[in-house]
């Protein structure tokens, strides 16, 4: 880090996941650290994964009782959870989970950081812009507010 973007590695928060000794040997602690890491990761999701289908079930039987344009809305409101998830697991996780497993290739790489850390902060936007794309209320609101704002203008 020092050679390439000349910054001490002592100044920085970081972490290394170093898979190989200098002899080519295994590293068991640092590959303990990785798979714990993913462990903890996979519970999570299948928590949400399964927290998700019994929602979906039990919601297909309640909402039978509603109207129609609130059912409607409950299924736009549950397309926007599952996009939600779905949105970070895109933007943030996959390359989280790549850049941990790397090392594990024995390949010296040097990774482009700014189309993560572009994913990192375009995240927030999208998840705003998925409300307004897939609940069609908000939608017309937004399009009503746009031919206000331009007419005002």
């Amino acid at each position: 880090m020092l050679e390439r973007y000349k910054i001490d590695i002592s100044e920085i928060s970081a972490m290394t996941l170093v898979a190989y000794d200098k002899n080519g040997a295994v590293r068991w602690f640092n590959i303990s650290c990785t798979i714990n890491m993913t462990f903890i990761m996979q519970v999570q999701y299948s928590v949400i994964i399964y927290c998700t289908v019994f929602m979906y079930r039990e919601m297909d039987k309640k909402i039978q009782m509603l109207s129609s344009s609130l059912r409607t809305l409950h299924k736009q409101f549950f397309k926007t959870l599952i996009l939600q998830i779905s949105t970070p697991t895109v933007t943030l996780f996959s390359p989280v989970l790549f850049i941990m497993f790397i090392p594990f290739l024995n390949i010296q790489t040097d990774l482009p950081t700014g189309i993560s850390n572009s994913a990192i902060a375009i995240y927030p936007a999208m998840d705003a812009c998925i409300v307004m794309y897939v609940v069609k209320d908000y939608r017309k609101a937004m399009k009503s507010n746009e031919l206000t704002f331009s007419i005002r203008k």
